[in-house]
């Protein structure tokens, strides 16, 4: 109660109560969920209207259940729900259609040539942003973030043309005889869109005819079948979405899923799209839109914020009050000693890892008092991939058929979800969990003989690169005044990897100063990346704000700038072949993150490139090599590209930085690029983030703007941790191109290299 009164104003012994943007710490487990549900009945009864974000569509939907009979009862939900719950691009849509109209409708309008203006809608109640874990305004993801929204054009013809471009997509693009076929012709005279507009059309069919030659029997992104359509796993989330979509490669996805039985044809013609992207709105601007913005976080301490965050939320959110709730339980019952061996140890390999893992875990299963109960134990992972290795092993056989498993697949459901971690608390329980579940999700404990073993234990593999996401995955335990416990289990390579050590200087450490030591080496890198993210919103708030004039403009009558924004986006002009060929400059990252088998994945992915590449013999081809980490060599120069190529890259070592690798590349360029005749394309590859990347982008943003359709550049972000700032270094035809930066997961870093390789193709003369 005390702080839901501070946030809705009473910060002063005076009577008068007066609402600002303030945020609130309230620690893990104590009630954030019911003074969010509270604030927002009381803010709507005052003539707000309310949005509640939260970072996990499943937490959100849950949270709004829960309060849904509230919200009724005030008759806060008809005839105009007055308060929403969602994550940031979920309100996105909604907050862009109160503002602006409906652009995909907009959109759909130019291309059919009804030309209707769509009236602006007026301005609404003043809106109040009610956000769960305000760290989020923190992450990389919400700076260098944005809703894109896009129009998918469907109808029988349209079906019709892809599912006839995928039957020919064994053979080269043939443009002219795809466009005298019937189904082209069926989708150009359906008014879907008009001749004027029929460079979309063949856009479409260039984009879906790549797309369906580069799909084979392993998916580039990870998805289930829901109901008859393919849901994706929505990136940083803990769920699978089927309203996400990677436009043409989704569109093959259904054709291979029909071929194989899993979908029927009703919703194979429901789902294939021509596919239009509408911009793109930053994130980082979503806060402009409300008059207010409240919120609740475990973490708001600068303690536990990454260094120069409190400044970030002060003047680039205008946040002027900050609230700190104490516990309200009598004391911490958290039993954690991070200067102590027994709660933080150090494997040597991958086996002693999981060898160390069991032993924890049967350690920590062992009642602390002398009765012959058990406790529970949640174990916490970096991914999937090295979950189930650890389920898989023959470590965990003795556990693994009565284990649990909470993780983007088993939990897909609600309901799946909540039966998992209801088990997780019972007496004896193992239940293996993906990192994401270490934030927001509710463990409770119904059986008090748990307390009196010592409570639930909360064990940790890897060390979190976000304190917030330690303070997070370390919060599942000792809740509401319960015992609990708290250890970490951490594997030297994996350790140097991801913080771009040594192995050897992380083993010279005392083991009774390791969590000490890494944990000064993470506030050293969140101080080093601050800075970076402020430019990359920036970048952002560009793209934003011409978004934004064409759909204003669009509703005043005047079409031009929406023309040119539904082009710009959608028009990807190919790469111009100079007189002497191209040039290809391919960066590869060598820091000490990417050591071992990661670095043999990336020498094979450039073989995979290199071999791709030579299969164009139509034009010249030469290929330099920049490996980098905070400096660069080149290590090949205009090489010729042949069938044979065989190229030796040497891992060195090092921490990252993105400026000289990028320079180095420009000096390569001003030797053999667009000035001498050539064709410069840039491939980027990193697995982490770098200070610098802001001023790396811009050195390649000179290129594109100066060499158009010469000069474009791809970036490659492979791995858990690889940062954001890459698709800001990504251009082609002269501008940013969000379509030329690619993901890839461990394992799959060779086929994202291949799809960079297929992408370039030759197209006009320079």
């Amino acid at each position: 109660m005390v702080c839901i009164l501070r946030l809705l104003g009473a910060t002063s012994s005076g009577s008068h109560v007066d609402l600002k943007s303030h945020l609130a710490e309230v620690p893990t487990g104590e009630g954030k969920s019911v003074i969010i549900g509270v604030l927002a009945t009381t803010l709507a009864l005052y003539g707000y209207n309310v949005d509640c974000a939260c970072y996990s569509s499943m937490l959100s939907s849950r949270d709004y259940d829960d309060f849904k009979l509230m919200f009724q009862s005030f008759g806060l939900l008809d005839p105009v729900r007055k308060i929403r719950y969602g994550t940031f691009d979920s309100l996105s849509e909604s907050l862009l259609k109160e503002q602006h109209g409906d652009l995909r409708a907009a959109a759909r309008d130019l291309l059919s040539g009804q030309g209707k203006t769509h009236t602006k809608p007026s301005a609404g109640p003043p809106r109040v942003l009610v956000c769960d874990e305000v760290d989020v305004f923190c992450s990389e993801a919400f700076f260098g973030g944005s809703f894109n929204p896009e129009l998918k054009l469907q109808n029988e013809l349209i079906a019709d043309l892809m599912r006839h471009i995928w039957s020919i997509r064994r053979g080269s693009l043939d443009l002219r005889s795809i466009k005298a076929h019937q189904s082209y012709k069926g989708v150009l005279g359906s008014g879907v869109v008009t001749s004027q507009h029929e460079w979309l059309l063949e856009r479409a069919v260039r984009e879906m005819h790549k797309a369906a030659r580069d799909h084979g029997d392993k998916p580039q992104q990870q998805y289930i079948i829901r109901e008859g359509k393919i849901a994706y796993r929505v990136e940083g989330r803990d769920d699978f979405s089927s309203l996400w979509s990677y436009a043409y490669e989704t569109n093959a996805t259904y054709l291979h899923e029909f071929e194989r039985g899993r979908i029927k044809e009703a919703k194979l013609i429901e789902n294939l799209s021509i596919y239009v992207r509408c911009g793109e709105f930053s994130y980082a601007r979503l806060p402009k839109a409300f008059k207010h913005i409240l919120g609740v976080t475990g973490t708001l301490d600068e303690s536990k914020l990454p260094p120069q965050m409190h400044d970030v939320l002060k003047r680039d959110l205008k946040i002027e009050h900050f609230t700190y709730c104490p516990s309200m339980y009598h004391c911490q019952t958290r039993d954690w000693e991070p200067k102590e061996k027994a709660y933080v140890r150090l494997a040597a390999d991958a086996e002693e890892h999981f060898h160390l893992i069991v032993d924890e875990i049967q350690t920590r299963l062992k009642p602390l008092k002398n009765v012959t109960d058990q406790r529970s134990v949640i174990v916490f992972f970096r991914d999937v991939k090295e979950l189930n290795a650890f389920r898989d092993s023959s470590y965990f056989t003795r556990y693994k058929d009565t284990a649990g498993v909470l993780t983007e697949i088993t939990a897909s459901t609600r309901d799946e979800r909540e039966n998992i971690i209801k088990a997780a608390t019972r007496q004896g329980m193992i239940t293996l969990a993906s990192r994401t579940y270490g934030r927001g999700t509710d463990f409770k404990i119904f059986d008090d003989r748990m307390e009196d073993c010592g409570g639930m234990h909360v064990l940790q593999t890897f060390f979190s690169r976000d304190l917030s996401e330690f303070i997070q995955i370390q919060g599942r335990c000792a809740r509401q005044g319960n015992r609990g416990s708290y250890s970490m289990v951490l594997e030297l390579a994996a350790l140097a990897r991801d913080f771009d050590l040594k192995p050897d200087d992380i083993k010279a450490w005392p083991p009774t100063e390791l969590h000490n030591r890494m944990s000064a080496v993470r506030t050293d890198i969140a101080l080093k990346e601050v800075q970076s993210l402020r430019e990359l919103a920036m970048k952002r708030k560009q793209t934003h704000d011409s978004a934004v004039r064409a759909i204003n403009s669009y509703q005043s009558g005047i079409a031009n700038e929406m023309s040119k924004l539904i082009r710009r986006y959608n028009s990807g002009e190919a790469i111009g072949i100079g007189a002497c060929g191209l040039h290809v400059i391919v960066c590869l990252d060598d820091s000490f993150s990417m050591q071992g088998k990661d670095w043999n994945e990336a020498v094979n992915a450039f073989k995979a490139f290199e071999k791709q590449l030579s299969c164009n013999n139509s034009i010249s081809q030469h290929m330099s090599a920049i490996i980098f980490n905070d400096a660069a060599r080149v290590v090949h120069h205009m090489v010729p590209v042949e069938k044979d190529i065989s190229l030796t890259l040497e891992f060195q070592g090092g921490t990252t930085a993105f400026l000289p690798p990028v320079q180095e590349a420009a000096r390569l360029i001003a030797m053999h690029g667009p000035e001498q005749g050539y064709t410069a394309v840039v491939v980027f590859m990193s697995d982490g983030g770098a200070g610098d990347a802001a001023q790396a982008a811009q050195v390649l943003e000179g290129f594109a703007n100066r060499h158009g359709n010469l000069f474009a550049s791809y970036t490659v972000g492979f791995g858990n941790h690889a940062s954001r700032n890459l698709e800001s270094m990504a251009f082609a035809g002269g501008l940013q191109e969000t379509r030329n930066y690619k993901t890839a997961s461990v394992g799959d870093l060779a086929a994202a290299f291949t799809q960079v390789a297929s992408s370039i193709t030759p197209g006009r003369s320079g």
